[in-house]
């Protein structure tokens, strides 16, 4: 049973760890259900003071869970906090076992927790993507459901939460590679946001390599331009890919590293472009000659030089 329990809390946690350990607390405090006997003495959740804290971030997580690129940003910042939390709760929980066991358990909730935080952010950056904020709510509020009735099964039927913690594990393995482009973007763009309000330069730097295939693309009438972007759900095969853009004319190439090896994407000339402001990320939106759209999303501080594209 503390297996299973700590396979679904970590999976709990990692989508929302201080419902999770508000809710957990609140159950251990006023005995509301029959809880499992391991966790008649984890009494510090139910601490006051504990309570206090997990349901303020509680109610700012319900909030800040639902605006756009505003959960994004906070997803980056509890890349690690979620991870942790799950395995003190599970060190918490099961602190009457051996030593060897706790170990056990904690290093299992807290990789079940990065696992859950992992699937949630890429899922939340593609849909960051949508010009309307329903779907995050809808969403938001789907993984608000999600984790209530967990934490029932975790409680009255901890077998059946461990079981469907392994299936999510099993499916997040198949994903892993896209979910993993989709956080290093994430991270990428947090980070630039930062070093702009710092008032760093956001302007990229060619590689040598770069440089030397960019040569062989014919330029337009205008020098490259280059900007630090990540390819949108458009560019196919590149999706979430961190990189270069080049920008000449009507004419665009692409540099990103897959699998540590440097790629090159040329794009058909376009007929017009549009940047457009967001949050976390800037647009630049390009309408090919062919018919198809291409977005990338610019990192921070670079929307007027994009602007300028347009004019």
């Amino acid at each position: 049973m503390p297996l299973a329990s700590a396979l679904g809390l970590g999976m709990l946690a990692g989508a929302r760890l201080y419902a999770t350990v508000f809710v957990v607390g609140l159950l251990l405090r006023f005995e509301w259900i029959a809880l499992p006997a391991a966790w008649q003495h984890a009494s510090v959740l139910a601490d006051t003071r504990v309570l206090i804290a997990s349901g303020i971030a509680c109610a700012i997580e319900f909030v800040a869970d639902k605006i756009p690129w505003l959960d994004s940003a906070w997803d980056s910042v509890h890349t690690f906090i979620r991870p942790i939390g799950a395995a003190l709760m599970a060190t918490s929980l099961f602190s009457s076992l051996e030593p060897a066991y706790q170990v056990v358990l904690f290093l299992l909730a807290g990789g079940m927790a990065f696992t859950g935080h992992s699937a949630k952010a890429a899922t939340r950056l593609a849909v960051n993507h949508s010009p309307e904020p329903f779907s995050n709510i809808a969403l938001s509020l789907g993984e608000d459901a999600l984790v209530a009735g967990g934490l029932y099964l975790l409680v009255k039927h901890p077998w059946i939460m461990g079981a469907i913690a392994l299936a999510f594990l099993a499916l997040f393995a198949w994903f892993a590679p896209r979910t993993f482009r989709a956080l290093r973007a994430e991270g990428t763009a947090l980070l630039a946001l930062l070093k702009h309000w710092v008032g760093a330069d956001p302007r990229p730097k060619l590689t040598v390599e770069q440089e030397q295939r960019l040569a062989n693309h014919s330029a337009g009438p205008d020098p490259w331009r280059i900007f630090a972007a990540i390819a949108g759900g458009e560019v196919k095969g590149l999706r979430n890919s961190v990189g270069t853009l080049c920008l000449s004319g009507n004419k665009a190439v692409f540099f990103c590293r897959r699998w540590h090896r440097l790629v090159e994407r040329e794009f058909a000339p376009f007929v017009a472009i549009e940047a457009v402001h967001g949050f976390l990320l800037d647009g630049l939106v390009m309408d090919g000659a062919d018919g198809r759209r291409l977005r990338f999303d610019l990192l921070a501080g670079q929307l007027e030089r994009a602007r300028d594209l347009g004019r």
